[in-house]
């Protein structure tokens, strides 16, 4: 009986040894801190690393240009950093992670942003390609607005606006934290305001074999429930 319970047991071990693989995901070019190419880690890059582990999976990432990914998927294993507004079809996974952009000011400085319309007559620095991204509304409302620019490094993004030389600056949440702790030369402590005036977004995995979505599921919500998905965003932005 001995024997035949250890007979179990390696089959079981052995069939998860087969199972388990190396999981090449396309993803777009890094940004910190949910992707960071050159050193292979972010918040964004950690979870979905984590989850896959729980399930022997190692993750590998194919890094092309974020217009790309929903073309590229079907090569490899699937998709980071996509949802169904891609247009694609297929066994998405469930949220990974939420993107928040904000109209951030300076505290002391009593910036009234209160809507989007509020961006049209303030000097504003925003993200690269952020009329691409944030509406019709949006796009409308800056390229009126002669004192808009927008800044493909975020870094200098959050120099400008603790230095005074920005009313606000358009930035999601966790990358303007990410860089708040990072940047140097420019004091970063005082209070700022987050205005709340654009959706958030929600990103998913997408997996071309639903098995593995399915494994990935249980282990991301073994992650947010021990605390540990909190535990790996608090550790870019805290």
């Amino acid at each position: 009986m001995i024997r035949l319970a250890m007979v179990l047991i390696s089959l079981v071990l052995s069939v998860s040894v087969v199972s388990a693989k190396e999981i090449t995901l396309v993803a777009g070019l890094s940004l910190p801190p949910y992707i960071i190419q050159e050193t292979n880690n972010g918040m964004e890059y950690d979870i979905v690393k984590e989850a896959l582990a729980k399930n022997g999976h190692t993750l590998k990432l194919k890094s092309v240009p974020f217009i790309r990914v929903s073309f590229e998927y079907k090569k490899f294993d699937g998709a980071i950093t996509i949802n169904e507004a891609s247009g694609v079809k297929g066994n998405y996974s469930d949220v990974t992670m939420v993107y928040q952009n904000f109209a951030i000011s300076l505290k002391d400085k009593a910036v009234p942003i209160s809507t989007i319309q509020d961006l049209g007559d303030k000097n504003i620095v925003a993200f690269q390609n952020a009329t691409k991204y944030l509406g019709e509304e949006y796009k409308k409302i800056v390229e009126s607005n002669p004192n808009y620019k927008e800044q493909g490094k975020q870094e200098v993004q959050v120099k400008l606006l603790y230095s005074g030389r920005a009313d606000a600056i358009v930035s999601d949440i966790n990358i303007f934290k990410y860089y708040r702790k990072a940047v140097t030369g420019v004091d970063t402590s005082a209070e700022v305001v987050y205005h709340n005036i654009f959706p958030e977004t929600e990103y998913k995995v997408l997996f071309n074999d639903p098995a593995i979505r399915d494994e990935f599921n249980q282990a991301l919500a073994d992650l947010r429930s021990s605390g540990r998905y909190q535990e790996i965003i608090n550790n870019y932005i805290k």
